[in-house]
């Protein structure tokens, strides 16, 4: 192996902020199960004597009806022997279906009785308002049974709950940002008192419209100074060339120009909406304070009743988000309403986006929290992980190299036409790329990746070990590890699930938001950065919604540059860079003619062909399948899951349209898993949902999931509720996943 991998020093906790144990109750009872699994081992005599009593298509349509529950459309003809299967079948069905009821009823109040705590009604309604009054509210209000629409607004509900109990993200205190870090020693201590401070934001998109509402404002206007973005020249705009380095107020383009000041306004905004220009207004995109910016920025304009209106809002606005950080939530709702209300009344734009959907930076605010927990691990402990990760870790660095070729591959049929060789500036390499990619034929889709045959895993893995050690160079990934273990003094000797491994440093970013020292988050990045020696170039896409990275080096803006850049040494053009595409490879070089790569922030772009050919030597996951969409056993070397038990199975049964057929359904999915807990995902969604086995629940869900599917894919929940080591101080376990940056350095360095 040609590779030292070290994992570094400083790294995340993500975990659910509530306990995994709220979501287990939510379970049927034994008796439930004893009755559910009665009916599936009865059926399944009957399944296995169709063929004896019946053939052709009557046999196919008895096989249906069994599944359905149709116990009055069996033929009972078929024998004493069939005729005995068939009622002792139907009176196992009958009592279950009775006690399925009930169990349904019952499961469904407890659902609500969780529903109506102060944590998680905060938490549905910090996530979606929208979902807290016209879901949450009404359903804890409702009384009688449930129809098709009540159904589905208990469904919705209860993937809340999932989301808050089983999903490791970082959004408010129900996904609060946790570090860890190693120490001396062996093993691992975990403190359960870290304070619970948190922090309210506004959102980017929100301080964007802020600034360009005060931007408009006729008696402001004149003293804001305009800089250029570095786009636009192409147009032969006049008024462009008259703005200088360090910015040109209004009063100074009218007098430069020589035109009527109303027609240098007109062509301002035109300018700005174009991205053309810039105004010397906020901090830009990685400002995470931009009501202080903005008002610092005002206060220094000259006095002006429109300058102190616009103080008095700003004032207005922070003081509302001061207030949501400690108020209960009964108070947090009219403090949102305010907020929204005034926001939209000076900005004149809808406080959200999406209708505040979930899992986005929709609304006007956003919350982070710091966890309890903070999580030390020795160094030794540290080392035999490294060791044991070596390996899965030289696989990813082979299949990395795999996908790269082929978005290579993937780049140069579409650039090198005629088989001549293309050289183009980064700029225009982008954008020719972004116009094929509007090709739904085009060769960028992420399926360019390679898959491996499930059925002889072993041999695939081994073949990618041998391929990596023939590739040198050092590698970077940023990996999810999870530990099995039942407690934290466990961590010594757990199993290991490698859950995925980034192509991406931990560099500093919103992540570190509520670290004691973010730097310190990103300082074993910045030393790797540091011996590349300028090799390596980092993209800088702007920011997405909440998140921002920032890259420890020189950086190639990938976006409108804003006044904040200006001086900056370090921030390339792309129009500074070439791209060349031959037969036989596709090159970035950086303004001096050195041959570089490039680093990329987000895992879309990681993705995407046309800069995935430019990125440094890529490390990813791979994915093993198997031909008939089969069963596949975990992917396992050494000690370390590389990737968990899957399972591909029809949805006939789980998409009935009877609840208790459904929970049937998943029953028989338990008895050819012999789990619980599955992660399941529809061709159509975007993230996995946690199937409860055990839950009616689970049901309901399924049928959402199982919608316009003929098969869905499923995988183990690895580490299992027996697995989940991180317990808070009454004993209660919380999903987890260590995020760490490995780097894999080569043995002569």
């Amino acid at each position: 192996m040609k590779r030292h991998w070290r994992i570094g020093h400083e790294f995340i906790v993500r975990h659910a902020g509530m306990p995994f144990d709220w979501l287990e109750e939510l379970g049927a009872s034994g008796d439930l199960l004893e009755l559910a699994d009665e009916v599936v081992r009865r059926e399944a005599v009957l399944l296995a004597s169709v063929a004896k009593h019946f053939a052709g298509n009557r046999a196919t349509r008895v096989r249906a009806d069994v599944l359905r529950g149709r116990v009055d459309q069996l033929p009972r003809s078929a024998g004493p022997d069939w005729s005995a299967a068939v009622d002792a079948w139907g009176a196992a069905l009958t009592r279950y279906v009775r006690a399925y009821r009930e169990a349904d009823e019952q499961v469904g109040k407890q659902l609500r009785d969780l529903l109506a705590t102060a944590e998680v009604s905060e938490a549905v309604f910090l996530s979606n308002p929208d979902a807290y009054r016209n879901m949450l509210q009404p359903l804890l209000a409702h009384e009688g049974s449930l129809t098709s629409r009540w159904r589905r607004v208990r469904r919705q509900m209860y993937t809340y709950v999932q989301r808050f109990c089983a999903k490791n993200e970082t959004v408010s205190f129900f996904g609060p940002m946790a570090y860890g870090a190693a120490g001396p020693g062996d093993g691992a201590q975990l403190r359960r008192d870290v304070p619970r401070t948190r922090r309210v934001f506004l959102s980017h998109w929100a301080a964007r419209a802020l600034t360009l509402a005060i931007a408009r404002e006729s008696a402001i206007l004149p003293h804001l100074r305009f800089h250029r973005t570095g786009r636009g020249a192409e147009t032969g705009e006049p008024l462009l060339a008259q703005v200088l380095p360090g910015g040109t107020t209004v009063r100074q383009l009218v007098h430069r120009s020589g035109l009527p000041a109303a027609e240098v306004a007109r062509t301002l905004r035109k300018l700005v909406a174009a991205e053309h220009l810039t105004i010397g207004l906020g901090g830009g995109d990685y400002d995470r304070d931009p009501l202080t910016t903005l008002r610092e920025q005002l206060s220094a304009l000259p006095s002006a009743p429109a300058r102190d209106q616009w103080l008095a809002r700003l004032d207005d606005l922070a003081a509302l988000l001061e207030k949501l950080v400690d108020q209960p939530l009964e108070r947090k709702v009219e403090t949102v309403d305010a907020l929204e209300t005034r926001f939209t009344e000076i900005t004149g734009k809808p406080a959200r986006r999406g209708a505040g959907a979930a899992y986005a930076d929709r609304a006007v605010f956003f919350e982070e929290c710091a966890s309890p927990f903070a999580l030390t691990v020795g160094a030794d402990l540290v080392r035999r992980w490294e060791e044991q990760l070596a390996p899965l870790l030289e696989v990813c660095v082979a299949h990395g190299a795999a996908t790269q070729a082929a978005a290579a591959d993937a780049v140069r049929e579409s650039f090198a036409s005629g088989g001549r060789d293309v050289e183009l500036n980064l700029l225009e390499y982008a954008t020719r790329a972004a116009a094929d990619q509007s090709d739904s034929t085009s060769t960028y889709q992420a399926t360019y990746a390679p898959s491996y045959p499930g059925e002889d895993w072993r041999g695939e893995v081994a073949r990618l070990v041998r391929e990596a050690s023939a590739l040198d160079g050092e590698r970077y990934a940023v990996i999810d590890l999870c530990p099995a273990a039942s407690d934290v003094a466990g961590l010594g000797e757990a199993p290991l699930v490698l859950s995925r491994a980034h192509h991406h440093l931990l560099v500093d970013s919103w992540l570190g938001t509520m670290h004691p020292d973010p730097r310190r988050l990103g300082s074993a990045a910045a030393e790797w950065v540091a011996r590349q020696n300028g090799e390596v170039v980092g993209l800088d896409l702007g920011r997405r919604n909440k998140g921002y990275y920032r890259f420890p080096g020189r950086e190639v803006a990938m976006r409108p540059l804003t006044w904040t850049d200006e001086g900056r040494a370090d921030l390339l053009k792309p129009e500074d860079l070439r791209v060349s595409v031959t037969s036989e490879a596709v090159t970035l070089r950086d303004p001096g003619g050195h041959v570089v790569t490039a680093y990329v922030p987000l895992s879309d772009f990681v993705k995407y062909a046309p800069i995935a050919a430019l990125s440094h030597p890529q490390v990813l996951h791979p994915t093993f399948r198997t031909a008939t969409g089969g069963a596949l056993p975990e992917v396992v070397l050494g000690s370390v899951i590389l990737q968990r038990a899957r399972w591909r199975v029809p949805t006939d049964t789980l998409s009935a349209p009877e609840p208790h057929t459904r929970f049937l359904g998943l029953r028989r999915l338990a008895r050819d898993t012999n789990v619980r807990f599955l992660f399941g995902r529809s061709a159509h969604e975007r993230k996995p949902y946690l199937l409860d086995l055990a839950s009616p629940l689970a049901a309901d869900l399924i049928s959402h999931i199982t919608r316009g599917c003929d098969e869905i894919d499923v995988e183990r929940m690895a580490p299992g509720p027996d697995g989940l080591w991180l317990r808070d101080a009454e004993g209660r376990r919380y999903t987890s996943e260590l995020r760490m940056q490995i780097v894999g350095e080569s043995r002569r360095a």
